[in-house]
């Protein structure tokens, strides 16, 4: 199937409005930022959108309407919530005082969410990966011991504004190269992602629109 010969008219037209998204974000590359410009506005709009109503029938109506409809006196603290959502769509007419307490609500959970995500995802795990089971080998034990390791020297990289000695300094020193050096195969591993897509993306404008290459 090709955007000339499709087999059907649904599928014609979504090959058509793919291969023209694809081109326009291709087109950024060669210098052309007006309709790139649209294309970035017209994705944010749409994952705005679909966020959104992803939170009203997933979150909002499910967890808080439904439930208060069916026993509105027996859940108070969904009435805090409801509370919450109607002023954080409000943030823009509301003054600044009030405004800033669902938004508020909202970074700190989210800051809460993502550090404990981090310790319980990333942290904990690497540590218990360091103690040895009893069906561990050597090179296992080594690895486990060699992440903890640099687990802890990135931790203590982080440490500003106290004083320390020359060890904890060097350890300092020697976590934060180890961050820049993850940070840098983390671009890498990006970059490598993204050349595929693009190679994907060409093999569709080649393939499935054009039907040059079947």
């Amino acid at each position: 199937m090709s955007g000339f010969f499709g087999t059907a008219q649904a599928d014609q037209i979504a090959t058509w409005v793919a291969a023209l998204a694809t081109i326009v974000v291709l087109g950024g590359l060669l210098g052309e930022r007006r309709v790139f410009g649209w294309s970035q506005h017209l994705l944010a709009g749409l994952t705005t959108g679909f966020l959104a109503l992803l939170a009203i029938t997933e979150v909002i109506v499910p967890r808080i309407v439904e439930p208060l409809v069916a026993d509105p006196g027996g859940r108070p603290e969904l009435w805090l919530g409801l509370l919450l959502v109607a002023a954080a769509a409000a943030v823009p007419w509301l003054p600044r005082v009030v405004a800033g307490v669902p938004l508020s609500i909202t970074i700190g959970t989210l800051a809460a969410f993502a550090l404990g995500g981090a310790v319980v995802g990333t942290l904990l795990p690497q540590l218990a990966a360091t103690v040895a089971g009893r069906e561990a080998t050597v090179t296992d034990t080594v690895v486990g011991v060699a992440a903890a390791g640099v687990s802890g020297l990135v931790l203590i990289g982080f440490v500003h504004g106290t004083p320390r000695g020359r060890v904890v300094s060097l350890a300092a020193a020697g976590g934060r190269w180890l961050m820049l050096a993850g940070l840098g195969g983390w671009l890498g591993y990006l970059l490598f992602s993204r050349l595929v897509l693009l190679v994907d993306r060409i093999a569709f404008l080649v393939g499935d629109w054009l039907g040059l290459a079947r």
